[in-house]
């Protein structure tokens, strides 16, 4: 947690920072106040716990308490680069009310190499991204779209899906990174199949609290 306040805190031009917990854990309340604390001039880093947990929850809840123009989701184990604020600026003054950024992992081997590949031409071919490449919207355009779906499941992919409805999104080519920790505690291979086969009974209709538990299954 400290690690992702003072990441936080090094982005140059970030207003305002909300974390969503979820579960209510005091203790999660603690660690979040002493991160805080640890990191000058943190002021603008708020905590806010959730009673439910679920990732479209979550980043709704930080949405309504946000009070800036722009909004950026970030996974708690994915980290911007230093300008992304002034990136996502410039994209969204180009016209993009929404994008995302290229994707790089956080391990070494080629197979790490090729997911990142994979995962940025196919962000390119079609106008969806995965919530590890931190997804920025106008706050116009999320209220408009209602926020993310309340859905256990692939909720980035059903909200790129709603933004995709007014524009098309913005590509920031500068690389998020992400922590490869799920591929190597599955399996590279496994985790890239296992994705590929949730989405696309996704985009055939099965209910996302299904794929929720196939999800978890092979965790």
């Amino acid at each position: 947690m400290v690690e992702l306040v003072a990441h936080l805190h090094s982005l140059e031009g970030l207003h305002e920072a909300i974390l969503v917990d979820a579960g209510n854990q005091p203790e999660s309340k603690s660690i979040a106040a002493e991160s805080i604390q640890a990191v000058q001039h943190s002021a603008s880093i708020r905590y806010i716990s959730s009673n439910q947990a679920g990732r479209g929850l979550q980043m709704n809840l930080g949405a309504k308490y946000a009070r800036g123009e722009i909004l950026v989701f970030l996974h708690c184990d994915t980290r911007l680069p230093v300008d992304a604020m002034n990136l996502i600026r410039q994209s969204i003054g180009r016209g993009k009310d929404w994008g995302r950024f290229d994707l790089s992992v956080d391990a070494k081997g080629l197979i790490y190499r090729l997911i990142e590949r994979m995962i940025n031409l196919r962000s390119r071919i079609r106008p969806i991204a995965t919530g590890d490449q931190a997804l920025f919207v106008t706050t116009g355009l999320f209220k408009k779209c209602g926020g993310y779906p309340q859905i256990a499941l692939m909720e980035d992919i059903a909200i790129c899906k709603r933004f995709n409805r007014y524009s098309r999104p913005g590509l920031i080519t500068e690389n998020v990174m992400t922590s490869a920790r799920r591929w190597r505690n599955v399996g590279a291979l496994k985790t890239i199949w296992l994705m590929w086969k949730l989405r696309l009974l996704f985009w055939l209709g099965v209910d996302a609290t299904r794929l929720a538990r196939m999800y978890g299954n092979e965790r």
